[in-house]
């Protein structure tokens, strides 16, 4: 019942997404043609979400799911306000599953620090990817620079999107 309702409507706002990208639009079209489709669609399930998180049993599976769409409605709609935005992060776990797949291999991150040290270097190689660079090629270069960085700005400038490799 519900559970699919709430499906009709993520249907329709993914369909609104295909369109989009079959008609090839740039970010800034992309972010007024969300404005135009998706925005009003979205307003109704919000209405839809706050008509039935007061019908639905809090502990319910449906009940949950309501109620966190609507602690995090805000950051759902975030990608309406820019075009170079997904609707969702399924790029992204795509990019992940080799490390999350392959993270009990990987010893050095048996404590918070290795962890937290991991957690960049797959950052900062998803992002260099992500700006079309070969990750090995963008990791030696920033490897041969970092000794040269003397200040914060030094170091910015060794960001993915902040590189231009040859």
């Amino acid at each position: 019942g519900l559970a699919k309702e709430a499906l009709l409507f993520y249907r329709d706002l993914y369909r609104i997404e295909h369109e989009a990208s079959d008609l090839n639009l740039s970010h800034p079209d992309r972010q007024a043609f969300r404005q135009e489709k998706s925005m009003p669609l979205l307003k109704q399930h919000h209405q839809w979400l706050e008509a039935h998180s007061q019908s639905t049993l809090p502990k319910s599976p449906i009940g949950k799911a309501i109620a966190y769409s609507l602690k995090h409605w805000k950051g759902l709609q975030t990608y309406l306000t820019d075009g170079r935005l997904q609707p969702d992060n399924n790029a992204t776990e795509r990019d992940i599953k080799p490390f999350v797949m392959a993270r009990k291999n990987f010893l050095f991150a048996c404590t918070q620090s290795g962890a937290d040290a991991l957690g960049i270097h797959f950052s900062l190689i998803l992002t260099a990817k992500q700006h079309g660079h070969d990750p090995t090629r963008y990791y030696t270069h920033i490897l041969q620079q970092i000794p040269h960085c003397k200040s914060l700005s030094d170091y910015h400038a060794l960001l993915p999107w902040n590189v231009a490799l040859d």
